[in-house]
């Protein structure tokens, strides 16, 4: 017998955005260039694969500067690749979601 799992609506939620550093990619600058503009470019001796610019935590944010106010990604079609990774209703999600006060599940 297997129990039902939540399951979680991320078009209005946003926890992610506002609760882990956001990394993005080289490869993902040239998918999304406004990522050049909106984030830090890391110091090439902290570049890797996965980073090479910061899109938050940036010095008077409290999300990441794609997140809009009505909890919509602006840029969810080119969206960095660790936003691509993240899944809904997995642990990280969780911990994002009761880090912003947002109990329980969106069924």
């Amino acid at each position: 017998m297997s129990a039902l799992l939540p399951k979680y609506d991320c078009t209005q939620c946003g926890a992610c955005c506002r609760s882990f550093p956001i990394f993005a990619s080289e490869a993902d600058a040239i998918r999304e260039p406004t990522i050049r503009h909106e984030a830090r470019a890391l110091p090439e001796y902290f570049h890797t694969e996965d980073k090479a610019y910061q899109l938050f935590p940036l010095p008077f944010h409290t999300r990441c500067p794609y997140l809009k106010e009505d909890e919509l990604c602006r840029i969810y079609e080119s969206r960095p690749t660790v936003c691509r990774r993240f899944e809904a209703g997995s642990d990280q999600c969780i911990e994002a979601r009761r880090r912003q006060g947002i109990g329980g599940n969106d069924q």
